[in-house]
Formats: structure tokens, sequence, C-alpha cells
């Protein structure tokens, strides 16, 4: 799979995203059947560039450009989709958008494939659009008709027969035409995307549990909030214990094993047809837990129901049945534990319907983890020849790339990505946007302490995966209390405390891992050391936290806390600079680079989100859609300006180095080098949110000079960071875009008396003017590369085909 595949699906989490909160606003049975339906239709999106992307590859050619096209179209379809069945006054017909959106992502996909089969004969292929085009009358007729139909009937129950009727003539088409159409390449490419959809759906539940309350981190944190999440992250984490445990790679393996006559059926009927039924239970479980954990205070306790409880049920009853068939289909044995799950869970369900929200969570995160006490006890027999007959491709996924629990981990790190550009939203000013760098810097240790970890723990032991479940949690507590990291909300626990605390659990369980991996290369006077540096930034962290959650803070004691951040935030980078050399040395450079490539793309997957926040709710004109056209092209150019031919070089240096100077260029080009790109991506958020909410809200401010600001800065900021890093690996200046780092610290402020539309604009042309030159520039040296070669959590065995 390649990056801009992943670049796709980061996509594709706001869609996701935009789905519970659809369900939520319109919170009855009617508004979760149209969820459902929403969900069917993103997947038979998400689906269309499954099969391309095993087909052709994606980041060859015009195809390239393409697909950041479309994305932009995918991210519309996500901020049109609340708008699907009520479209708002004073903007573009929303049900509309939606459908005209839809349907160009999907013919996108068909005309690439009916191109690409050059060497085959196109009939089948054609054949394909028979669906299509039913489905698509249908689809335009829900959103037209309703409109002019007499006020005595329905418009909204027609519109919702007409899209589940396309919705069957798509998915019911495409499976009486057979497998005739495609036919499955890579069978790793193929359930890697898969299973990587899987982890989509489980990171937008975590999403939505830290979300719960809104995105505006204003909403005391309590005990009773902390428990709920809590819980709702062990239904999450039993869920993804399950599938990554043996479903995801048992089936991968079944389909490797396959004739190629009926590799393409059990690929469509184990991932394209029972994979979607997960994917609602997830989607319903995320709604459901949001439900809950927005009703865990008394003055919100009259929004939990009835309704939530079976949503919540509901859904993961659909995830455990999907689940079950996949296994059946695949492996041709029932999974117990699920059916044990499926029972319990729908027996405890009239006890449920009366507890409080948090009772409810707790009593199905307690069925759940039963669920995999009893594959661990009662059932360990079967649960060995499951493991064994999936025991190839688990093996391979554990020890060739990043692996599922890191995945999982990265998840939970969008979330907290998220908060840091809430809590600049929430204290929009230049201290606001330095507090939540520091918080986003002390998140960057953690997570490159735990990539250093990762990079040697290959194993997927129990107490390997509890230890990783311990430190998301860890994580996901950091993550709700972010906004509040500097201050004490009434009625809450102390925000600073909470995140400096967990804080320093993380680094205790690093330290931990530390020592029962590198116990025979530490000695007693390196770890002594190496402690010190640690425990003052940690000590300096404390003081700190103490001084910030003071109800009533004293004049000047901002001032202090901050200097005690700031001396904290440099004794523990310069600390972990001079000694990391002593301690680890880089086993795997695929590992280690695909690591830094995907919080890359996680970092420009949460520009998207904001993107997207910031015009939720709002009417959809035409200045919004060419705000997001225009804000997809910026983020492309800084994804090409990484993945063109830096990322490539940076791998294949990092192979040839070996011992203390490998070490040394992970630490300087990666660790270090990678964290001011990190900066400017999140930078790049806060102003594309800043920007967008301006121009989605015509009665607002003309302009907002911080916002304005901020926005040029975070493309400044990741280019000088990406001249650095081509430096430290190539050791040379790349003088087009030194260049163009200069024009754009120039138009920042000439752009400032300009409307915000006009000045995105103006910067991302600029932008792209200069990452093209530099790129043509670069066509002989991305000759000699011939494209990256397939990576190991982007795995790809495709043959060339005729598309470059």
């Amino acid at each position: 799979m390649t990056r801009l595949e992943l670049f796709l699906d980061l996509v594709f989490v706001y869609a996701f995203l935009s789905v519970t909160d659809l369900m939520a606003e319109n919170f009855r049975i009617e508004g979760v059947l149209q969820g459902v339906l929403v969900v069917l239709l993103i997947w038979r999106c998400w689906s269309s560039y499954t099969v391309l992307g095993n087909v052709v590859r994606v980041d060859r050619g015009f195809l390239r450009p393409l697909m950041f096209g479309v994305a932009a179209t995918i991210l519309l379809i996500g901020i049109a989709a609340p708008v699907i069945f009520t479209d708002r006054p004073g903007g573009l017909f929303g049900p509309l958008i939606f459908v005209v959106a839809f349907l160009l992502a999907q013919s996108i996909a068909l005309l690439i494939l009916t191109y690409s089969v050059s060497d085959r004969p196109r009939r089948p292929v054609l054949r394909a659009w028979l669906p299509f085009f039913g489905g698509a009358v249908l689809l335009l007729s829900g959103a037209l008709l309703p409109r002019h139909l007499p006020s005595d009937v329905d418009g909204g129950s027609v519109q919702l027969a007409l899209f589940f009727a396309a919705t069957a003539v798509d998915f019911i088409g495409v499976r009486a035409l057979g497998t005739g159409t495609w036919r499955i390449v890579s069978v790793p490419h193929w359930a890697e995307r898969h299973r990587l959809v899987m982890l989509i759906a489980l990171g937008e539940t975590i999403i939505s549990i830290g979300t719960s309350r809104g995105l505006i981190g204003d909403p005391p944190i309590t005990w009773s909030v902390i428990a709920g999440s809590a819980l709702s992250l062990v239904v999450v984490a039993v869920l993804w214990w399950r599938y990554f445990d043996i479903a995801g790679f048992a089936a991968e393996q079944a389909l490797e094993q396959r004739p190629a006559a009926t590799r393409s059926r059990l690929g469509r009927d184990a991932y394209s047809v029972l994979h979607v039924v997960m994917i609602v239970g997830l989607v319903l479980i995320a709604l459901g837990l949001k439900r809950a954990l927005s009703s865990v205070e008394p003055a919100t306790a009259d929004r939990w129901d009835q309704l939530g409880t079976f949503v919540l049920y509901g859904g993961v009853i659909a995830y455990l049945l999907g689940l079950v068939a996949l296994e059946r289909r695949t492996i041709q044995l029932l999974g117990r534990s699920p059916l044990l799950g499926i029972v319990l869970v729908t027996a405890l369900l009239p006890i449920a319907v009366r507890l409080p929200p948090v009772g409810a969570v707790g009593l199905l995160a307690a069925v759940l983890t039963s669920m995999v006490l009893a594959d661990l006890t009662v059932f360990r027999r079967r649960h060995h020849v499951l493991h064994r007959q999936a025991a190839h491709a688990a093996v391979r996924a554990a020890t060739s790339g990043v692996t599922p629990k890191e995945l999982f981990l990265d998840l939970v790190v969008v979330y907290t990505f998220i908060q840091v550009t809430v809590l600049m939203t929430r204290q929009p000013t230049g201290v606001g946007v330095v507090q939540a760098l520091a918080v986003l810097t002390l998140l960057w240790v953690a997570w490159s302490l735990y990539g250093q970890v990762g990079n040697v723990l290959r194993g997927e032991s129990i107490p390997v995966r509890l230890s990783v479940l311990l430190v998301v949690a860890l994580t996901l507590t950091i993550g709700i209390a972010i906004p509040q990291a500097f201050d004490v909300v009434p009625d809450g626990l102390p925000g600073p405390l909470i995140v400096v605390t967990c804080y320093i659990a993380l680094r205790v369980l690093h330290l931990t891992a530390l020592l029962v991996l590198r116990r025979d290369r530490i000695s007693r006077a390196h770890l002594l050391r190496a402690g010190v540096p640690t425990v003052s930034a940690l000590v300096l962290l404390v003081f700190a936290a103490l001084a910030s959650s003071r109800p009533h803070p004293p004049e000047g004691l901002n001032q202090l806390v901050a200097g005690l951040w700031l001396t904290a935030i440099v004794v523990d980078l310069a600390g972990g600079y001079l000694v990391v050399r002593r301690f680890w040395q880089v086993t795997s450079t695929k590992h280690w680079t695909d690591r830094y490539s995907l919080i890359i793309l996680i970092a420009l997957g949460e520009s998207v989100i904001s993107a997207g926040v910031a015009v939720f709710g709002r009417p959809i004109s035409w200045s919004v859609i060419v705000a997001v056209a225009t804000s997809m092209a910026l983020l492309a150019t800084l994804w090409w300006a990484y993945f063109d031919t830096d990322a490539i070089v940076a791998e294949r240096v990092m192979h040839d180095r070996t011992g203390n100077q490998r070490a040394e260029l992970a630490r300087d080009a990666f660790t270090y080098l990678h964290l001011p790109m990190i900066i400017g991506l999140m930078l790049l958020a806060f102003g594309l949110r800043k920007t967008l909410d301006v121009v989605s809200d015509p009665s607002g401010p003309a302009r907002d000079p911080l916002g304005h600001a901020i926005l040029f800065a975070g493309v400044v900021v990741y280019l000088l960071a990406n001249q650095a890093f081509w430096w430290r690996i190539q050791h040379e200046i790349r003088w087009v875009r030194a260049t163009g780092i200069l024009l754009v610290a120039i138009l920042a402020p000439a752009t400032s008396p300009l409307p915000p539309l006009w000045a995105l604009t103006i910067l991302t042309a600029a932008t792209a003017a200069v990452i093209m030159i530099d790129s043509h520039r670069a066509a002989e040296l991305r000759r000699r590369l011939h494209e990256p070669p397939p990576s190991t959590i982007l795995a790809d065995a495709r043959p060339v085909n005729p598309i470059r």
C-alpha cells in the first residue's frame, strides 16, 4: 500500500466522523438509519479505490495529482454528509452536493479501471458501469425529487427510500456481475487495506470518545468523564484485540492459499461484504459511546435513553456477527468467544437499558473482557488452532513493518493532535499557540521514545499488548486534558496535573521497557547519567503543573509557569540528544522510516480534519468549496515536498549507515528534525481552521490576523525543517526551496490586507510553484530512485501496470 493511499484513507477518517455527527444531531431511529446509509455509500466509495489501488499504482504518473483531486472530493463528501437529508438555508443544496461529489469520485475510479485493462477484454469491466448508472439515477432522484413533492407527502421518507434503493442496486449489481470485472492482484495489499480501514473505524471511535463533549475544551474534567473514557477505551481495545489477534491475519492467509479462480470471490465476500458489517457496527459503537460520555454529568444525564443503549449494544452485536461470519467464510471455523459475546451482550441488554451511561458502558466492557479471557482459558484449544492458521501472516506483519499495536497507538495520537488545535482555538493568542506547541513537544517526546521501543520490540505477546493498551489509555487521558493544560475549569479536576501525571507515567513505562530490552547494554552509571535530565525535566513540569492548578493565580505566576515549561522542554530534549546513542541502535531502517512517514501523514490528516471542522454546521457555498479545494491542494503540495524524494532517499541513506552513524542519523534527521515539521503542520492546521471559519461565515469578521500569520508561519516552519532534514541526510541546500521559503515569508505581510480566501489561494499557488520547479529539477534523482520500493507497512506486490 502506498503512502498516497494512506493519505486518502486519512480523509476518510473525517468522512466517518461526519457520519457520527449526522446521527448525533438527529438522534432518533430515522437518524440512525440515515447514518447507516451514508456509511454504506462511503464504504462503496472507499472500496472502489481499494480495487483500483490493487490493480494500478495510484502514486505514479498523472494518477498522483488526480488522487489529490479525489481526496478533495471525498473531503467534500464528508462536509456535505451532515446535510444530506436536511439542507441548510443560505448555501448550495446540500443533498445534491453530496450526491454529485459521490458520483464524481465513483466515476473517476471506474474510468481509471476501464482504461487500465488495455491488456484484457474490457467488456467485463464495462458491465460494472451498469449498477453505477442505475444507482446514479436513484441518487439524483433522491436528492432532487423531495423538493417537488406535495406538502402532504413525507419527502424525507421518500428520499431515504430512494437512497437505500440506490445503495442496494449498487451492491447487488456488483455482486450479480460476479468477479469477472476485477481480480485481486496483490493479496497483501488487499488484506492490509482492509485491516487499515478497520483501524480507521476504530480510530474514529476513539476520536468520538475524546470529543464526546465537543471541540471547545471548556466542559470540566471529572472523575466520571475519566472513568467513562477508560471503560469506553476498554470496549474499543477488546474489539481491536479480537480482530487483529486472529481474524485479520487468518483471512489474509486463507486468501493467499486460494487458487486464482476463486480468490477474487473470497476477497469480495470476506472483505468487501463482511467488513462493511463490522464497519457499520463500529460507527454505531462510536455514536453510542459519544452519546454515553456526553451524558455522564448530572446536567446532561437526560440525554441518555434506551435508544442510546440499543445503538451501543447493537453496534457491538453487529461487529461480532461480522467477525464470526468472516472467520467462518475464510477459515471454516466458528470463533466461540465472539458467539459467547453475542449471547451475553444480547442477554444483558434488558439490564443495560436501566443503567446510567457509565454503568452501561462498564457492563459492556466487562462482557467483552470476559470474551477475551474465555479465549485464554475455556476456549484456549480452539484459540490455539485459529492462531496456528493465522501464524504466517501474523508473523510477517509483526516482523516486517509497523505493527497493529503501533498503529493503534497512532490512532490516539491523531486525537491528541486534534486537541492541540483545540487548545489553540480555546486561547487564540500568541501565548495560547506557544502553550499548545509546548504540549505538542511533550507528546512528540513520548511518541518518539515508544517509536524506539517498537523498533526493537517486534513481538505481539499478551504482556506487550497490555503495555501498549496502558500507554494508549494514558495518551487518551492526556488528550482529554490538553485544552485545560494551563488552567483549571471550575468544578473540574486540574488539567495541568492530569497532563503532567500521565506524562510521568509514560516516561516511567518507557524507562521500564528500556531496562528490560537493553539491560545487557546499560551500566548503572550510564543509566544514572541518562536519568538526570529526565528527572530534572519532570520535576520542573510538576512544579509548573502545581502552579497552574491554583484557582486564583497571583499576577506574574503565568510567566513563572512559562519559564518552568520552557526549561523542562529544553532540558528533556538536550538530555535525550546527548544520551540516546548509548542505548539504541536502529535494527530496522524500514520500520524506523515508515514510523516517521506515518506521523507526517497523521499530522497532514489532522489538517484535513481541521479544515472540515471549520466549516461544520455552516451552509455550503461556492466559497467554501473553493476554500476546501485550495486547502487540499496546499496539503497535497506539502505531502509532495516530503514523500516525492526525501522520504525515499532518507530510508536508503539510513540503510547504508551502520552502528553509531545510523543511530546519530536517526536521532538528528528523524527524532529531532521531524519535530519542527510536525509543529509546522499543526500551525497550518490551526491556520486553516481559522481561515475556513472566516470564509464559511460571511456574517463574521472579514479576516483573522492571527490565523493569517499562523497559516503562513506553518508553511515556512515546515519547509525550513524539511530543508534541514534534507541537509542532514544529503548535506545539500536546495536553493529553489530556500527561495520559496523566503517568498512565502514575504507574502505573509503582503497578503494580510486581502480576504482570507485570496490569501490562501496565493499561498497555495506560490508553494505549489516552488515545489513543482524543485520537483522538475529532481527528475533525474526520481528516475534513479525508480519510485519507492515496497514499504513494509505499505507492502505492494503488484506488477507494473500500463498506467504511468
